[in-house]
């Protein structure tokens, strides 16, 4: 297990896909943490960003590669609590990825409840953060060669012709004798002025955002009241509906059941009451049913009921007395001799009517059963071409000339 060295360089990289997008010191990422300095170009995101140990030679000596993730208004989570400093000690030179860094990432690492905080990083992210960290774009060290504890400042070059001027303290760049101290004072004093007015307003539109999200939250949390109350609504109407025609179908089975009920005691009775006999009853039966169809016909004579049926193809006909008996013994054939048919061929258009379609045979015995043209007038149909399509009465003409 590693520890963390004096002299060593704690930093934080971001990473945009495979590239370094920010890179910052340990102690400005932990005014990130308290709040203080919000990323708004990170506002509402998941960050891939890397922990890193960096030697006084800018080599890497180990990286824990965590997730952060960042509200709407930049600022990171408040229950971020990954260890990243313990697991950059506790790494080791273990991962695929590299043979000389201790590398901490979801594969490697030494604690398992805070694996899932943790991701994987490609060779090529890994190879991004060792080149950032050889440029030195934070200034790593520059600070430490350069300075000094007297009060001299360094010449500044104003141009290649100029001679250097050199400034031996600050009475002499603020002009001698004219220096007062108390400028100081008031210019700080003022700066303090200003900086706590930028604070007060800073945190008046930090109040004003977080009483938007309240708003937002609570226009949220209305919209799914009212749509959940909706979809309630019509979910009890439906069911009302439902149960209402399971109700009128369950009345009407039961009546249906006490009609068929009613209907068998009737049926018993008259079993029980027709008197039982041979053969020789049903015959004496059958001898008076034209007596009584005979009787029928005198009462209705006498009564001047007339029979009128209405039939397609003849419309309301008039069936005389001494044609009743005939008429109700067939009455597709009687309709058919009053309009000069054959009985078949009465019938066929009668199908023909009711079902317009061809009545052919396919080759495999199929019906054919296409909608064909209705021919609605009797006279003009013609029994196995009306009644058939285009393909079966070529088929059919065809037959008929090779015969």
């Amino acid at each position: 297990m590693g520890e963390i060295r004096p002299e060593q360089y704690q930093l934080v990289f971001f990473f945009e896909g495979t590239d370094v997008s920010r890179q910052m010191l340990v102690e400005e990422f932990e005014s990130v943490l308290d709040g203080f300095v919000p990323l708004v170009d990170y506002s509402g995101r998941k960050c891939q960003c890397a922990f890193l140990l960096v030697n006084p030679d800018f080599s890497v000596d180990a990286a824990v590669f965590f997730h952060l993730i960042f509200d709407l208004s930049g600022r990171p989570d408040l229950h971020w609590n990954t260890p990243i400093k313990q697991l950059a000690c506790q790494a080791d030179t273990t991962h695929s990825l590299s043979e000389h860094i201790r590398i901490a990432s979801y594969s490697n690492c030494s604690i398992a409840w805070h694996q899932q905080k943790l991701w994987e990083p490609f060779a090529e992210q890994v190879d991004a953060m060792v080149q950032s960290v050889q440029q030195n774009q934070l200034g790593l060290g520059e600070l430490d060669r350069h300075q000094t504890f007297t009060s001299e400042i360094p010449a500044l070059q104003i141009n290649d012709s100029a001679q250097p001027v050199v400034l031996t303290n600050l009475a002499d760049y603020v002009g001698g004798d004219a220096f007062d101290e108390s400028m100081l004072e008031k210019q700080r004093k003022k700066y303090e002025q200003q900086l706590n007015l930028r604070s007060l307003e800073l945190g008046k539109l930090r109040d004003q955002h977080n009483e938007l999200l309240m708003q937002l939250k609570s226009l949220e949390g209305r919209f799914e009241k009212r749509v959940y109350e909706q979809v309630q609504s019509h979910l009890s109407k439906r069911d009302e509906h439902w149960q209402d025609k399971m109700r009128k179908a369950k009345q009407y089975i039961l009546q249906q059941a006490q009609i068929i009920k009613e209907k068998d005691a009737e049926i018993c009775e008259l079993q029980a009451s027709r008197p039982t006999g041979s053969s020789t009853g049903h015959s004496s039966q059958a001898a008076e049913q034209p007596e009584n169809n005979r009787a029928m016909l005198t009462l209705m004579r006498a009564q001047e009921i007339q029979l009128q049926v209405s039939h397609p193809g003849v419309g309301n006909i008039h069936i005389p007395y001494d044609d009743v008996i005939e008429y109700l013994a067939a009455p597709m054939v009687y309709v058919a001799q009053l309009c000069g048919v054959r009985p078949e061929d009465y019938a066929a258009w009668i199908q023909h009517r009711k079902n317009p379609c061809c009545q052919g045979f396919a080759e495999d015995g199929r019906a054919c059963r296409v909608k064909i043209t209705l021919i609605s007038d009797l006279n003009k149909f013609e029994p196995g071409y009306s009644d058939f399509c285009h393909q079966h009465r070529m088929s059919d003409l065809s037959s008929e000339s090779l015969a």
